[in-house]
């Protein structure tokens, strides 16, 4: 059984992230392309292929299905991340500003 705090380790990790993107794309990771040792590339695919993100198909890599969630799920973080952080945090100053909740809704409204 898989656990989320391993999911979320492996996908934590850059080059383990590169791997997958590379699997998604229908590439085969390379250990050059990602400039990893031999022991840290099998380690990477290893750790993708214990978790069920990645399997092994006739020679070729594919994501699972649940690795295709994990992955669409990685993307809306970063999204999220790169995009809607600063307003969640301002709404978060907003809250413990003092401001009246009428003058504060005005605010969230046009965030």
């Amino acid at each position: 059984m898989v656990t989320e705090s391993q999911v979320l380790s492996c996908i934590s990790d850059d080059k383990a992230r590169q791997m997958l993107n590379m699997v998604k794309e229908g590439q085969t990771p390379s250990i050059s392309n990602l400039e990893l040792t031999r022991k840290q590339y099998y380690s990477r695919l290893h750790t993708l292929i214990v978790y069920n993100l990645v399997a092994k198909t006739n020679g070729k890599y594919r994501l699972t299905s649940f690795g295709k969630v994990v992955f669409d799920w990685h993307l809306v973080l970063m999204q999220i991340i790169s995009e809607e952080f600063w307003k969640l945090k301002a709404l978060d100053v907003l809250d413990s500003s003092g401001i009246p909740s009428s003058e504060r809704t005005k605010i969230i409204d046009s965030l």
